[in-house]
């Protein structure tokens, strides 16, 4: 990975901090599984020490905080708070957009990186990035974001010059910026890929048996190499970190052996050598688990996107 000339740590471009597999909409195919009952969320405070010794080996450039519905955990502040911190770097939020009111001091949150520092260009601030998966959906999702913002709330095209940050767009159909310059953008993402849980014949919960060079080779996770951190270790692969606390969860129709397997998987860690680290993030081949992913991909049209029963609350 590159690195600065007077910074000895590596650099990492693009970097996603999973806190909660709790959701509460359930969107066909989603890639974490968040469309099952699936349960868990972390703590900020329990894996803040790891981060701390990370934030002196590795450098981050592109974050993004998600889950599930990130705005379902409860301590989603001291994530934003203790990233900014440890890393000096602005936070993206990936949410699906039906909470940003439901959480206090958000937008005092999200608005606050860069404030103190006025030096700092205005697109430097955190900000909030909203998947949206059912188009039927996008007055209410746009009225919300109005709400969420503050004063003159202006709706700009993404290729418009006033528009702050193009860069970290990536794409957005849609963005708001308010009198603070705070700026929420809207992706559309209304189909998704099949994911790599999968039903077999008789209905039950299973994984692929796919090709794992073919697998790896249509993978959004490393064409784009964007990396995870997870309850504190750092995976290339966010399906590949979720098998075995699933399979817990709801017991997967497979093998003893591709059980063993979907265990094996080992992170990388902060106490690893610099060899080790070295290897991980220089080493781009298919893993044996690439055979649990779809090695063709069926795009899937996203018809309806409802709400969970039961799954309002941070704590499922």
């Amino acid at each position: 990975m590159d690195k600065d000339a007077g910074d000895s740590r590596i650099l990492l471009p693009n970097v996603e901090f999973y806190i909660t597999n709790v959701c509460n909409l359930t969107c066909s195919n989603c890639n974490r599984f968040n469309d099952y009952d699936f349960k868990g969320w972390q703590r900020w405070g329990d894996y803040a020490d790891l981060h701390a010794q990370w934030s002196k080996k590795i450098r981050l450039q592109r974050i993004t905080i998600l889950g599930g519905e990130p705005l379902l955990n409860p301590t989603i502040l001291d994530w934003v708070d203790g990233i900014n911190q440890l890393w000096n770097k602005p936070v993206q939020i990936l949410t699906n957009g039906t909470r940003l009111n439901a959480v206090p001091n958000l937008y005092d949150r999200i608005n606050q990186y860069g404030s103190s520092k006025p030096w700092l260009r205005h697109g430097t601030k955190n900000w909030i990035g909203v998947s949206l998966h059912n188009e039927n959906d996008r007055e209410h999702c746009f009225e919300e974001i109005k709400k969420f913002l503050k004063g003159n709330v202006k709706y700009v095209h993404i290729n418009d010059p006033e528009n702050v940050n193009n860069a970290y767009t990536y794409g957005a159909q849609h963005a708001f910026v308010d009198s603070n310059y705070m700026r929420v953008c809207v992706w559309e993402y209304t189909e998704f890929y099949n994911a790599a849980i999968t039903r077999d014949k008789f209905g039950q919960l299973t994984l692929h048996n796919s090709n794992p060079s073919l697998a790896h080779k249509i993978c959004g996770f490393a064409r784009y190499k964007c990396f995870h951190f997870i309850r504190g270790q750092i995976y290339k692969c966010g399906p590949v970190a979720l098998f075995p606390e699933f399979d817990l969860q709801h017991p997967l129709a497979i093998g003893t052996e591709d059980r063993e397997l979907i265990n094996s998987y080992r992170a990388l860690n902060v106490n690893d050598s610099t060899e080790q680290i070295s290897e991980f993030f220089n080493q781009h081949q298919p893993i044996p688990q690439c055979k649990f992913c779809p090695d063709n991909h069926s795009i899937i049209k996203l018809m309806a996107v409802s709400k969970k029963v039961g799954a309002t609350s941070s704590y499922d």
